[in-house]
C-alpha cells in the first residue's frame, strides 16, 4: 500500500510542477512581453493600427507563450505593402521582435481619369499594392482599357521580364488589342519594343532572346523601334 501512496503521491507532484509551469508559461506577468522592436521599416503605426483592428496579443505584458508568430505574421501580412514580416520571441529578454520587409515598386499605375485614394504600384513580383512609401522615378503603366485582365496581363508579363530588362523599364502601355508596348532606355535615344500579345512566360523567354541578338547586331546601332509581335519575325526600325 505504501509503494501505491508513493506512486500516488509522486504522479501529484509531477502534476502540481507541470501545472505551475503551464501557468508561469501561459498566464503569469513571469514570462510576458516586455518590448516590441520593429526592423525593416518606420511605418510602424501602421503596423500597430493594424494589430489594433485585429485584436492581437502582441501587446506589452501579454505572456509570450500566448503569443502566435504565425497568426501575427499573417495579421502584418494583410498590409499590401508588406512582402515578408518574421515574429520572433525571446524568451530570456522578453521581447518580441517583429522584421518587416516591405514591398519594392518597379513601376506606377497612370490611371486615365483622376483617382480617389494612393496611387498603385507594381513590384517586380507582378503583385499590385499601394504604399506608404514615396517612391520616385517609376516606370509608368497605361492602361487604354482600365479592366482588371489588363492589369493582370502586365502583371504576369512583368513578374516574367528577365531582370536585366527590367531594369530597363520606362513605361508600359497596354493597347485596346492587347499588346503590349515597352519604353526602355536600352538606347540613349530609348527603345520601344512591342511585344505583341497573349505572351506566356516561354513567349517572353523566346522574345528576350531574340532581342537580346537584335541589339547586338552592328546594324542595329541606330534602331528605334523593335515588333516582337511575331518571335520567328521580328521587325527593327
Amino acid at each position: 500500500m505504501r509503494i501505491r501512496y508513493k506512486g500516488i503521491a509522486g504522479g501529484l507532484f509531477v502534476f502540481s510542477i507541470f501545472g505551475s509551469l503551464t501557468y508561469g508559461l501561459g498566464w503569469s506577468n513571469l514570462l510576458a512581453i516586455k518590448a516590441i522592436s520593429y526592423n525593416g521599416t518606420d511605418h510602424i503605426s501602421l503596423i500597430n493600427d493594424q494589430l489594433v483592428e485585429s485584436q492581437s496579443r502582441l501587446v506589452i505584458g501579454t505572456p509570450l507563450a500566448r503569443i502566435n508568430p504565425r497568426t501575427e505574421e499573417n495579421t502584418i501580412a494583410r498590409l499590401e505593402w508588406v512582402k515578408e514580416v518574421t515574429v520572433n520571441r525571446d524568451w530570456i529578454t522578453g521581447e518580441v521582435k517583429v522584421d518587416i520587409k516591405p514591398r519594392i515598386a518597379v513601376a506606377v499605375f497612370r490611371e486615365n481619369s483622376p483617382r480617389v485614394g494612393p496611387p498603385r504600384y507594381l513590384g517586380g513580383d507582378g503583385t499590385e499594392f499601394t504604399s506608404p512609401i514615396n517612391f520616385k522615378d517609376l516606370a509608368s503603366i497605361t492602361l487604354q482599357n482600365q479592366s482588371l485582365a489588363d492589369r493582370e496581363l502586365v502583371a504576369t508579363f512583368v513578374s516574367n521580364l528577365p531582370p536585366d530588362l527590367l531594369k530597363t523599364l520606362l513605361g508600359l502601355e497596354v493597347s485596346d488589342a492587347s499588346e503590349i508596348f515597352m519604353t526602355t532606355n536600352l538606347k540613349k535615344s530609348g527603345l520601344r519594343i512591342n511585344w505583341g500579345s497573349g505572351n506566356s512566360s516561354s513567349d517572353i523567354r523566346v522574345k528576350s532572346g531574340v532581342l537580346r541578338s537584335l541589339l547586338a547586331l552592328r546594324e542595329n546601332r541606330r534602331i528605334s523601334e523593335v515588333n516582337l509581335s511575331l518571335a520567328h519575325s521580328p521587325i527593327v526600325k
